[in-house]
């Protein structure tokens, strides 16, 4: 009797040390999730680095993926368009957690109202994301609450450093000389947060096309506030910050990231080294206004 009572003790430890299978949309969020769950999760991302999620088509690979985890993880606020025909696809049955839930969506027309689902641009709503993943992670796998909690926890404290020094430097910086110039329209809830204005010749959806009436009042804006510098980001066609340079003599700036995280050896492996890379950029861009 001892020994099969042993027995059982030992299959139960050894299944609660696998890791948990979880898929993630998209590499920020799969850089969130696993910041909470180290080596407790086993990440699997649809939308790998660099990669573009607003035009994403799954492969046979994401269905194999989807079927086959514990957790699938998304940003929801539309940001994944493509996800219910994957969920169906694999015939995924587990929890899907929504981490953009809870979040006051920015909205901004594009024809109609519409979510932007850029939401992790924002620090605080990022801590949001991180309670979210923390509270799904202890729901699923409650005999290591506290160690999610745990690493929750350092996450947002190391979050909050980087918003208090964000807030600090801006401080520093005029309202009139807040003006960046990016691609697309992803960097609004950093707007909204920090008090930057943020315009773009497309809207929040890289497939969207500008119009020529919008690309007329973004010359006008950029040499009305005398902007130095434009911004390519690491998932959008240069084409139109190339234009948008020659008609304006602004120069184009470093790459920024938005949607996605550099490779490994890039300047933004991570969701933490994205936002300080990033904002040291506009800062550079904002000063050169002055």
């Amino acid at each position: 009797m001892m020994i099969r009572v042993l027995f059982f003790c030992i299959l139960s430890c050894t299944a609660f040390s696998k890791p948990i299978k979880i898929v993630a949309s998209f590499s920020i969020l799969a850089d969130l999730v696993k910041q909470v769950g180290l080596e407790k999760v086993d990440v699997r991302t649809i939308v790998g680095r660099n990669g573009d999620a607003h035009m994403y088509e799954p492969t046979p690979l994401d269905v194999k993926a989807m079927n086959n985890a514990d957790i699938v993880f998304i940003n929801g606020l539309g940001f994944e368009g493509w996800i219910e025909r994957l969920i169906k696809a694999s015939g995924f049955k587990g929890p899907l957690v929504v981490v953009g839930k809870n979040i006051h969506p920015r909205l901004v027309f594009e024809g109609r109202l519409v979510e932007d689902p850029h939401a992790w641009h924002s620090i605080p709503n990022a801590i949001v994301y991180i309670h979210n993943i923390q509270e799904a992670l202890g729901t699923k796998d409650p005999h290591h609450k506290a160690f999610y909690e745990k690493n929750a926890q350092q996450v947002i404290h190391r979050l909050n450093a980087i918003d208090a020094s964000i807030r600090q430097r801006l401080s520093h910086i005029p309202p009139r000389h807040r003006k960046i110039i990016t691609a697309h329209d992803a960097f609004g809830y950093f707007g909204n947060s920090y008090g930057v204005e943020f315009l773009s010749p497309v809207g929040t959806n890289t497939e969207s096309e500008p119009c020529a009436k919008d690309m007329v009042k973004l010359i006008e804006a950029i040499k009305t506030y005398k902007v130095k510098t434009i911004f390519l980001e690491n998932i959008t066609n240069p084409k139109l910050i190339q234009q948008l340079s020659r008609e304006t003599k602004a120069k184009v700036g470093p790459v920024l990231y938005s949607d996605a995280l550099s490779m490994l050896d890039g300047p933004a492996p991570t969701y933490e080294t994205m936002i300080q890379y990033n904002f040291e950029r506009f800062l550079d861009a904002m000063k050169e206004m002055g």
